[in-house]
């Protein structure tokens, strides 16, 4: 039988392989697909490039990790809702996984009925899609960010499930991974204007944080912000991202051109770009060369 609720992707964090089977097993023709990582390190990287609708994580990983990982995911992710599961678990525990913002505990091994009631609970807490959501004709999304790397794997989370959820999994790791590389681009050599020999010297020397910290220290650096803006528009089933920094800009297609003859390190200056025109042909930059556009299909 089929759910009254959109698909949504389940990343379910456990050692055990006979644990994922099992909920493999019992979300069939719910609309759910399974994601399975055995161990915080592989859940995170699959967060980063998949951008999952719902954690469901075992509560007794190794070291306190299972606690430690719902506190991060709620705080970080908190459009994701968080299931924690474990066998036997003290009521005192699953209290204190409650209160770091899961919104529910499963007993194992996990039951179908048990399941299906969480899962509901939690799709229901799951941002709809633009293209589910009755009469909308157009939305627009505005976000301004400063210029510092750090902050772009959080802004880019929030894009991804806020923006992008329509999108088939192959092509939101398509738009993440260029999305990634404009917004790096336009804080390091845009606004910091941290030019491509001069980052690639410092990671050869591993001062690249300090130059960072160099560049970040100058006021009028530090007063550059990147501006990110994203418009849905239903008629014409398209997404469109534009990323716009406070830099001199530059000559975009040469560097394009460059990039693709490129059959060096010395001489891959603009790969990022070039990456991701190839996933996206649209890409086009204005004339200064410091506000870069992409558009994503929907049909």
């Amino acid at each position: 039988m089929t759910a009254p609720h959109p698909p949504c992707t389940v990343l379910v964090i456990d050692p055990c392989p006979e644990t994922h089977a099992r909920l493999v097993a019992h979300v069939q023709g719910r609309g759910v697909s399974i994601i399975a990582a055995s161990d915080p390190f592989a859940a995170r990287t699959a967060i980063a490039l998949t951008a999952p609708d719902i954690v469901i994580t075992d509560l007794f990983l190794p070291d306190g990790a299972g606690l430690a990982l719902a506190h991060e995911l709620t705080a970080r992710q908190a459009r994701c809702p968080v299931i924690v599961m474990g066998t036997d678990a003290p009521a005192r525990a699953v209290v204190q996984a409650l209160r770091a913002g899961a919104v529910d505990y499963l007993h194992k091994p996990v039951a179908e009925a048990a399941l299906a009631q969480a899962l509901h609970r939690a799709r229901i807490r799951v941002p709809r899609a633009l293209a589910d959501l009755p009469g909308v004709r157009r939305a627009e999304y505005r976000v301004t960010m400063e210029s510092d790397p750090a902050h772009i794997p959080r802004v880019l989370s929030w894009l991804m499930q806020t923006t992008a959820a329509p999108l088939p999994d192959l092509q939101r790791l398509h738009l993440r991974g260029a999305l990634q590389e404009l917004l790096l681009n336009a804080v390091e050599h845009g606004n910091l204007e941290i030019f491509y020999q001069k980052k690639h010297q410092a990671l050869m020397q591993d001062q690249y944080e300090a130059l960072l910290r160099q560049r970040m220290n100058r006021p009028h650096l530090k007063a550059r912000q990147v501006t990110i803006q994203v418009v849905y528009e239903k008629e014409a089933q398209k997404l469109t991202y534009r990323i716009a920094d406070e830099g001199t800009g530059f000559n975009w297609r040469r560097r394009l051109q460059r990039a693709q003859e490129a059959r060096g390190a010395e001489e891959a200056n603009g790969r990022g770009i070039f990456l991701a025109r190839a996933f996206f042909p649209s890409l086009t930059y204005n004339t200064q060369g410091n506000a870069v556009t992409i558009t994503v299909p929907l049909a």
